[in-house]
């Protein structure tokens, strides 16, 4: 017993030294990246309105031009909600007074170009069915000024900083998703030909906009 009582005092004696091993870390990393969306037009982001024969235009009324489809898409890496605004790159060539989608407002569509400094005309954004992965939703807009999410009222994309989003209601808000697809018709008008330089060379359309996508 006593021999047995020696070796466990002993044994209990080294057992702190026989802790005293060498040691290692574990790290542990990683990046927390934010979800990536990219923007582009299915098609392409040129909307070419053709040879348009000026014998064939009106010199007294508005001529419009027949609309072209166009889809704004935005693929998502993860689901994420998604505002657009648009800036008119041709602001100061835009002929005040056009009509659009039934509407005359000077701030619902974007300029189309000039020719000998004179203004030819515009183009509105008609709007078409916003979906989110498939799923139709509501077009929404809202301003600075009024900055809740409504349903609006003229068909049209209007300018910067008026911006834009789809969700199921307009008290919901936007949706998240990985696909957002915006289908959109370019209608393009040119002024009454009386009010162009008199001109026989040809003169050409130059519309331009930015679309700006910004995360919710």
């Amino acid at each position: 017993m006593k021999k047995f009582y020696l070796s466990s005092v002993l044994a209990v004696a080294l057992t702190p030294f026989a802790a005293q091993a060498n040691s290692v870390d574990l790290t542990v990393t990683g990046t927390v990246v934010p979800t990536s969306c990219i923007p582009a037009f299915a098609g392409g982001n040129n909307v070419d309105l053709g040879r348009i024969l000026s014998g064939n235009l009106s010199p007294s009324a508005q001529n419009n031009l027949p609309p072209r489809d166009i889809t704004l898409k935005i693929a998502c890496d993860a689901p994420a909600a998604v505002e657009i605004a648009v800036t008119d790159n041709r602001g100061a060539t835009k002929v005040p007074g056009l009509t659009f989608n039934g509407r005359t407002n000077d701030d619902l569509y974007y300029g189309l170009g000039s020719t000998q400094g004179v203004g030819i005309g515009g183009f509105g954004l008609l709007v078409g069915q916003p979906l989110t992965d498939g799923v139709s939703q509501t077009f929404l807009v809202r301003s600075p000024a009024n900055p809740v999410w409504r349903a609006p009222v003229s068909g049209l994309v209007s300018n910067a900083p008026i911006s834009y989003s789809w969700g199921p209601s307009a008290a919901t808000g936007p949706a998240a998703a990985r696909l957002h697809t915006f289908p959109m018709k370019v209608a393009a008008s040119i002024r009454p030909t009386a009010d162009l330089p008199p001109t026989t060379d040809e003169f050409k359309l130059d519309g331009s906009v930015t679309f700006d996508v910004f995360y919710l």
